[in-house]
């Protein structure tokens, strides 16, 4: 049994590797592939369309040769910047793979175009602390003295720091050979947040006030009410009241209606406002309360919307 388990231990370590090995020759086939595209794209002078063959090729494949022909390329679509990078990787990797024509032609084409780069020199602010600088959305570090080619054209620089308001320039590279010095100005504090408030509890505060309220005048309006229907007795007698009577029980009347609403309705809104008041989040939230109190004896309304 244990040399049938490591046979098959073998065999598996075996099927593993010939796969790994197939899956890597397959990747290098495919990049020979779209380098051979890219070559000739370049050479139709199509280098918008070439430069993703090469691209993705370098990274399926790494190579001097994918290098050289991608900074080619940028060289000719003006990118001279992004051109210098790349040539300087190339003549890296050529180094690495010991071909010294490619790596004497990436030197060739660093001499050339080094004259005609626009240079950026940032000079950071003093005691910075820990700031991220970037070129056109690309990390870079500014070190004393040194200084980064710039493609022509617009540039955008842009430095941030934790718990400081980040900060951006615009520069415009057109002049040849120049060298364009940026100083970074001290960033200052990101302002303070203000606390957040339980606004959960303040709704219920407001609501809760505007129920007693809502108490408040249904009490004033029963009162009155009363006196309404006690002065209606002198016009009437009995069952029977003259208009003036009649009309001094239908205020009493209405006014008796609107009184139990409004008691009934602030009694609610109070309820409500105690309800939020003890189930309030701890978290921010939002609350909106709408109490309307009736107008013509016949609308009345309380609601309460919020947002954990």
């Amino acid at each position: 049994m244990k040399s049938w388990t490591i046979a098959a231990a073998q065999l598996s370590l075996l099927l593993w590797s010939s796969f790994a090995h197939a899956q890597t020759d397959d990747r290098r086939v495919y990049a020979d592939y779209l380098f051979r595209e890219g070559v000739r794209l370049m050479n139709d002078d199509r280098c918008p369309q070439a430069i993703p063959k090469f691209e993705h090729s370098q990274q399926l494949d790494p190579s001097a040769a994918s290098l050289l022909n991608l900074a080619t390329c940028y060289a000719r679509l003006g990118r001279t910047a992004t051109a210098w990078r790349t040539y300087r990787k190339a003549a890296a990797a050529a180094e690495q793979e010991k071909d010294p024509q490619l790596k004497e032609q990436a030197f060739k084409a660093i001499s050339i175009l080094a004259p005609t780069l626009t240079n950026l020199r940032v000079i950071s602010p003093a005691d910075a602390g820990p700031l991220s600088l970037k070129l056109n959305g690309e990390p870079i570090t500014a070190e004393a003295g040194s200084s980064i080619p710039l493609d022509p054209g617009e540039n955008i620089i842009e430095a941030s720091s934790p718990g400081r308001e980040p900060w951006r320039r615009s520069v415009q590279s057109n002049e040849v050979g120049a060298t364009i010095v940026i100083e970074v100005p001290e960033l200052q504090p990101r302002p303070t947040p203000p606390p957040p408030t339980n606004t959960w509890r303040t709704a219920g505060a407001i609501t809760a006030g505007v129920g007693l309220s809502g108490i408040v005048a249904g009490l004033v309006l029963g009162i009155s009410a009363k006196s309404a229907y006690r002065d209606s007795l002198s016009n009437c007698t009995g069952s029977y009241c003259n208009r003036e009577g009649h009309e001094r029980q239908q205020q009493a009347a209405t006014r008796a209606d609107i009184a139990t609403v409004s008691a009934g309705l602030g009694a609610a809104a109070v309820g409500t406002g105690m309800l939020l008041w003890f189930l309030a989040p701890r978290t921010r939230s939002e609350v909106n309360v709408s109490v309307w109190y009736p107008v013509n004896g016949d609308t009345f309304g309380l609601s309460a919307s919020g947002r954990l």
